[in-house]
């Protein structure tokens, strides 16, 4: 009897193309992940994966059982996934990590008191899930809401605007170019162009425009930001208790409207359940709030 384990391991590397993926999702280590792998081409006799030092590719044998099994796996997690929730009302939501924790967590028990009987499972997550195969309700997605055969719906568009601790901020600076003389950038790696785009839009120029301190994420960005490392660029809405609370400020320079933005987005092809309708309401109910009171900052003209 081939194992089923080993079997699962190999259906999720053909799904995703990378070891590291298939094995965060089968919850093993890579190198536990190859051992299923070999102990399945030990059980069938074949080779199914080629092992280089760029990793792991099927080959031809493995294509072919690959193309065999299909989405049965996918199919199995499913149903017993739809068997565990029977009785509950849940609602899963996957995102991105930024927007999960600067804005949307904080914010979450405003909608567990509207609707204390939703139970809420979240993902944040940097790619983009399939909401018709994947067993996620909705999702909040970064882009220019351009998926096809998806339902997206704006929440905002983002923008960029500088934010720093308050005693970096010089008085006697009259002019931006004056304000970031001698102040280091501290960037995102997710997004280094944020900067650049920022400078070239405000008209300025910066020795870290393409280099300086590199952060993993922009969450600690903005916490290198409060600890007085630098300045950092923004939108407003991810910085709004730090600037409340006067661990950051945001002078009045140039703001970058950008094309991009935050969406709601669901599958057309499902049916809109009352925890995703209600939890949409609420997003852009919040949201809403959020720009009358000044959670967002004015694009310069």
């Amino acid at each position: 009897m081939v194992s089923l384990r080993a079997l699962h391991a190999f259906a999720l590397l053909a799904r995703h193309g990378r070891a590291a993926q298939a094995a965060d999702d089968l919850g093993v280590s890579p190198s536990a992940l190859s051992h299923l792998l070999r102990k399945l081409e030990s059980e069938l006799g074949a080779t199914l994966v080629l092992r280089d030092g760029r990793g792991l590719t099927l080959t031809e044998e493995g294509k072919r059982l690959a193309l065999g099994l299909g989405d049965a796996f996918e199919r199995i997690e499913t149903a017993v996934d739809s068997f565990r929730r029977r009785g509950r009302t849940e609602l899963r939501i996957s995102t991105v990590s930024t927007f999960a924790t600067r804005w949307l967590i904080p914010r979450l028990p405003d909608f567990q008191a509207v609707q204390p009987d939703v139970e809420l499972l979240l993902s944040a997550t940097t790619r983009v899930i399939d909401l018709d195969r994947e067993n996620y309700d909705c999702a909040i997605r970064l882009g220019t809401g351009d998926w096809p055969g998806i339902e997206a719906n704006l929440l905002w568009r983002e923008h960029l605007a500088v934010a720093m601790a308050p005693r970096l901020l010089r008085a006697e600076a009259e002019t931006p170019q004056d304000g970031l003389k001698g102040l280091r950038l501290l960037h995102s790696a997710s997004r280094r162009d944020d900067w650049p785009k920022w400078l070239v839009h405000a008209g300025l120029k910066h020795a870290d425009a393409s280099s300086g301190m590199v952060l993993e994420s922009r969450d600690l960005a903005i916490q290198a930001a409060v600890a007085g490392m630098g300045a950092v660029v923004i939108d407003r809405r991810f910085v709004a208790l730090e600037l409340s609370a006067g661990h950051l400020v945001m002078p009045d320079w140039p703001v970058m409207q950008l094309d991009t933005g935050y969406w709601f987005v669901r599958s057309p092809a499902r049916p809109l359940s009352r925890p995703v309708s209600g939890f949409r309401d609420w997003l852009f109910a919040t949201a809403s709030r959020d720009a009358d009171a000044g959670g967002s900052a004015r694009p310069a003209p």
